[in-house]
This record gives C-alpha cells, structure tokens and sequence, in this order.
C-alpha cells in the first residue's frame, strides 16, 4: 500500500507556524478569520506541541515554540 505525498485535504505546501502562545494564537485565528479547530496536542501545562486549524479549505500547523528542543 502505498502513501499518499499530500493527504486527503491539503495543498502543495502547508504553513507550519512555530509562535509563542498558539492557544492565544487558535483563538485569535478563531475570531479574526473563522478558522477551525481541527487537532490540539496539549501537554498538561497547556504548551501546545502541534495543532491544526482551517481557515476556509485551507489548513495550517501550528506549534508552541520549544527553545530548549531549538525551536
């Protein structure tokens, strides 16, 4: 079985923004665009280690930003 390079729903290139705050950024995006929330991946201290929200059909990744992994 083979893999799909683009799965189902995204484009060519898909934005990854690594920002300080992403729950404040999701929510932002929430009511400035309409974006959804389609995935979270919290630690319990809240700092989002990935997330995906739409806005439109098009999706974006975003992460909290992890200075001790160099990120």
């Amino acid at each position: 079985m083979s893999v799909k390079p683009i799965p189902d729903g995204y484009h060519t290139a898909t934005p990854y923004l690594v920002v300080q705050g992403a729950a404040n950024a999701i929510e932002f995006y929430k009511k400035a665009f309409g974006a959804e929330e389609l995935l979270r991946l919290a630690s319990p201290d809240g700092e989002i280690g990935h997330a995906e929200i739409k806005i439109g059909d098009s999706p974006i990744m975003l992460a909290d930003e992890f200075p001790e992994m160099g990120v």
